[in-house]
Order: C-alpha cells, then sequence, then structure tokens
C-alpha cells in the first residue's frame, strides 16, 4: 500500500445527502493554494516540513494536509466555528500542529491511547498500531511538544482509551459532554478491535453538540471490497498484513462503520476519496 501514492480528492454519494464536487483541480494545484492561503494567515506558526529527527511518521505528513484542505471545504469558515475540537488517537501531533492554526477560534484537545505496559519503539506498530518516535518521552509529553506548548488554542493532551465507556473517558471530555463541535480520528479504526469503533462512535454521540461535526480519516471498504486505482489490490495485501500482525485488525466496511454512527445519532453525510486510496468519512450529529 503505497501512503505516497493517490488519486484527485472526489467527492461521491453516499445515498444520505452527501454533497458533490465537481472537476476538482489537481491535487499539486489545490494543495499549493491551501499552503499560500495558510502562510498568509498565519506564517511560520504553520510547519510545512519536518527536520530528519521528527517525531512525526511520514505517512502523517504525507496525509495531513489533504485532510486539512477537505475540512476546510466541509466544515463552516474557520472565522465563524468557534468551540471545543477532540481529536482522538492524535499519535505524536503531526495533525494538531497544522489544525490549530487553520483553526484559530476551536480549543482543541489532542488524545491519545496510553497503553498500561509500554512496548519498545520496534514493537509500537505491532503491539498498539503506534507509528512514530517520541525519542524517549511517554505519548503525551510528546503530544504537548507539538501541541500545548506551540499553540494557545490547544490544551494539554490526556490518555484516552476507546474501548471503555464514556465515563471512563478522561474528566477533560466527560466534563465537556455535549459540548463539542468538532470530533476527529485519522488511521485508527482498522489498527484497533471493532469494539474501538463502536466506542469512538459512541463517544462522537455524547461528547458532540447537536450540528456538531465527525471525521473519520483511514482505509476502508465499500460495500464488502477492497476499491482505488489499482482495483483495490493495495488494500486488500494491506488488509491481509493487518490480519496477520493483530487478529482483531481490519479495514472496516463504510456501511458498518455507518450503522455504528447512525445508531448513535451520527448521520453521514460526506465520503470523500483521498490520496492513496483513502476515505475521509463525514457525520453530522442530529
Amino acid at each position: 500500500r503505497n501512503e505516497a501514492g493517490g488519486t484527485t480528492p472526489l467527492f461521491f454519494g453516499t445515498g444520505l445527502g452527501s454533497r458533490a464536487r465537481n472537476s476538482p483541480r489537481p491535487p499539486c494545484m489545490r494543495i499549493s493554494g491551501l499552503v499560500q492561503s495558510l502562510l498568509s494567515l498565519f506564517g511560520s506558526r504553520l510547519p510545512m516540513s519536518a527536520p530528519p529527527d521528527s517525531d512525526h511518521h511520514p505517512a502523517a505528513l504525507r496525509n495531513r494536509l489533504p485532510i486539512l484542505e477537505q475540512l476546510q471545504i466541509l466544515l463552516p469558515p474557520a472565522s465563524g466555528l468557534s468551540g471545543l475540537a477532540l481529536e482522538v488517537a492524535s499519535g505524536t501531533g503531526a495533525h494538531i500542529e497544522v489544525f490549530a492554526p487553520a483553526f484559530p477560534s476551536l480549543t482543541f484537545q489532542p488524545s491519545e491511547y496510553v497503553p498500561e505496559e509500554a512496548a519498545p519503539e520496534d514493537e509500537q506498530w505491532s503491539r498498539h498500531g503506534k507509528i512514530g518516535s517520541r525519542a524517549g518521552r511517554d505519548e503525551l509529553a510528546c503530544l504537548d511538544s507539538h501541541g500545548c506548548e506551540r499553540f494557545p488554542n490547544v490544551r494539554p493532551a490526556v490518555p484516552l482509551d476507546l474501548s471503555v465507556p464514556w465515563k471512563a473517558w478522561p474528566p477533560a471530555v466527560t466534563e465537556n459532554e455535549g459540548r463539542f463541535v468538532l470530533m476527529l480520528c485519522s488511521n485508527v479504526l482498522h489498527i484497533s478491535p471493532w469494539e474501538c469503533t463502536l466506542g469512538f462512535m459512541s463517544g462522537g454521540g455524547k461528547a458532540l453538540a447537536p450540528g456538531g461535526h465527525l471525521f473519520v480519516y483511514g482505509p476502508f471498504k465499500l460495500g464488502g471490497k477492497f476499491f482505488g486505482d489499482d482495483g483495490g489490490a493495495g488494500n486488500a495485501a494491506f488488509d491481509q498484513k493487518l490480519r496477520e500482525t493483530n487478529r482483531v485488525w481490519a479495514i472496516r466496511d463504510v456501511e458498518k462503520v455507518g450503522e455504528a454512527a447512525a445508531a448513535q445519532g451520527l448521520v453521514l453525510k460526506d465520503q470523500v476519496l483521498m490520496p492513496a486510496n483513502n476515505l475521509l468519512l463525514h457525520f453530522v450529529k442530529e
């Protein structure tokens, strides 16, 4: 599976009120325009590249701007969007670095799964699905170095386990039940048990205010089938690798994820084809 490869982002129907986008610009033009717009607003505060010793995995650096671009299309204008935003499984903070300056009126709450027993660096992926390097720091300290220590609209990171009931989520989240206007999660559902998908949607139903937005990014199947410009072969091979690594991992079906979301009052509004045969799913709280 080639995360660096890609196709032009396209919108296609869900049968649930999707908005279509016709004749998108070539990816290089779209990203270039986004970069120039962000730089004009935030100057050097927006990190466009990472040094050789960056904590962030190359895949996270590749996908963060395409994700941000779609958020700016699907969300209300940044000037009119304010309130709390929860990022689930923030990793090393690669996405917070671009989301926070792009949406200055939002207050971001990053979070990350912190296992009871830490794994050696070379086993982070196989045991916990974690990527990137934390240079000997724990998950939350690494996140804070890219989040609250750099941006005034980012709160200190909190530990969050999607497999536990809502009441066991961190107080920074549960004490704001029904007040979040945005919730995000990237590249998590396929490297966690199905129970975590259910927990994510259940948490979204409780955390979000009416009309709040929930986004999920990653590889998916459509109608039980892999898709892509390679006929789905790349994601099929990736799915096999996932299952061989951990028997509870797998690329999920959009329809099943949608059903889990609908049970929590979350309606699928858009599904966007992203680079490297990924999807960005956009749900709205009823």
